[in-house]
């Protein structure tokens, strides 16, 4: 197997699956954050997708999934072919009930607006057809891999497909690319007024610019980054921290900040989430 692959797998009572992440083509470095496939099945219900900070192109090569939309009453949307998710800010609840074959496309937060070239605010938060956006191509795309036997085959042929799609006229602006790989690398500990000050723009600006090109405010975006920060700490820490030093630690106002994001972010408080389950290290998938 390529030296680009990286496989993880997972086999227990509840479930056994593996993940293959694939080292982005440097062509598409700042856009895209890596590419993913995962394959397997679970003795459970329902997986929850917590917000990550980043949007996904989603390539369905397995049995139907299942889209959870909230009720009363819940919705069961079938997820057949090709889907984009854009930056979210809270939970997404999914049902594969008989396995699943996914591969998967992670753009950085401001990686989508090269690809797409759309206004991104009208995609956040949602989840759409991608034959809606981009037109039969897509689905030809996912023809072609239900055709294409190897891993790393399949891989080549999305970066391909995904280099020919920029949009040289969809630039990101150098600020907004700072400002967002800024908030990345602080996990979001940094005052969105001096964050603005950097780049030369006023607050205002910067979040205009920010809801175009990304579709979140520079503070919503933070809030989802310092969340992921406080997340991955307790899921190394095995749910054994305390509440009020993680707060500190992730730049949270104090513990109940906390609590109120963390219900925002998953459906859970901190302590409820540590006795259901938590993810594994790196992942946004609540099993």
């Amino acid at each position: 197997m390529s030296s680009r692959i990286q496989t993880f797998t997972h086999s227990s009572p509840i479930g056994h699956w593996s993940v293959s992440v694939w080292q982005a083509d440097p062509r598409l470095a700042g856009i895209v954050a890596s590419l993913w496939f995962g394959e397997g099945k679970v003795a459970y219900q329902r997986d929850r997708i917590l917000p990550s900070g980043q949007s996904q192109l989603l390539i369905n090569l397995g049995p139907p999934q299942y889209r959870i939309e909230p009720g009363p009453p819940e919705v069961r949307v079938p997820f057949i072919d090709v889907w984009y998710s854009g930056l979210h800010q809270g939970p997404i609840d999914t049902e594969a009930p008989h396995g699943n074959a996914l591969l998967g496309v992670a753009f950085n937060a401001h990686g989508t607006f090269p690809w797409l070239g759309e206004e991104m605010g009208a995609l956040s938060d949602r989840i759409i057809a991608l034959a809606d956006a981009l037109g039969d191509g897509t689905l030809r795309l996912r023809e072609r891999l239900l055709n294409t036997p190897s891993l790393e085959a399949r891989f080549h042929v999305v970066e391909r497909w995904l280099l020919a799609r920029l949009k040289p006229r969809a630039i990101v602006h150098p600020a907004v690319r700072w400002a967002a790989d800024r908030l990345a690398a602080t996990g979001g500990r940094i005052a969105i007024e001096d964050l603005a000050a950097q780049t030369g723009f006023s607050r205002k600006h910067l979040g205009n610019l920010f809801r175009q090109q990304v579709g979140l405010s520079p503070k919503a975006l933070a809030r989802v980054h310092r969340f992921r920060g406080a997340l991955e700490i307790l899921t190394r820490a095995n749910g054994e921290v305390p509440w009020t030093q993680l707060a500190e630690q992730c730049g949270f106002y104090d513990q109940s900040h906390l609590i109120n994001e963390f219900r925002r972010f998953t459906g859970f408080s901190p302590v409820e989430l540590a006795r259901r389950g938590r993810p594994d290290s790196g992942s946004v998938v609540l099993r």
